[in-house]
C-alpha cells in the first residue's frame, strides 16, 4: 500500500478521485464494464464532486451499488444518502445502473426481532 500525505482535504479528495477514475478506466478498458460501491458520508462528498468531473469514463457501463442509508429516513429528507447520490452522482454521470439502499421501515422489517 502506498501512503500519500497531502496538504489538505481538497488535495486528498482530488487525489482519491483521480485514483478511483484511473481504476474505473482501466477496468472498463479490460472488461468492458465495471461494478462500483459508493459510500456516502461527509468524508466522501468532496471526493465524489471531483470524481464526476473525471474525463474518459464511460459511465453507461458502470453499475453502482449504494453502500449505506439511515434507518427510517425517507429519500425526500435532505440527509438521505439516496437523495445525495441521485442528485450529485447519478444525475451527473448517467451511470448505467444504480442500486440503492432503502432504509425505510417497510424494507428493514427483517432486521428486527418480533
Amino acid at each position: 500500500m502506498e501512503v500519500k500525505i497531502l496538504k489538505n482535504k481538497t488535495e486528498m479528495s482530488k487525489a482519491a478521485a483521480a485514483y478511483g477514475a484511473e481504476v474505473l478506466r482501466k477496468v472498463l478498458a479490460e472488461k468492458g464494464a465495471v461494478n462500483m460501491i459508493t459510500a456516502t458520508a461527509p468524508s466522501q462528498f468532496e471526493m465524489m464532486s471531483f470524481l464526476v468531473q473525471e474525463p474518459g469514463i464511460d459511465w453507461s457501463k458502470v453499475e453502482m451499488f449504494h453502500l449505506d442509508e439511515y434507518v427510517n429516513l425517507p429519500e425526500t429528507h435532505p440527509a438521505s444518502f439516496r437523495k445525495y447520490l441521485k442528485e450529485r452522482f447519478v444525475a451527473k454521470t448517467n451511470v448505467g445502473k444504480a442500486h440503492f439502499v432503502d432504509g425505510t421501515k417497510e424494507n428493514i422489517a427483517f432486521l428486527t426481532e418480533e
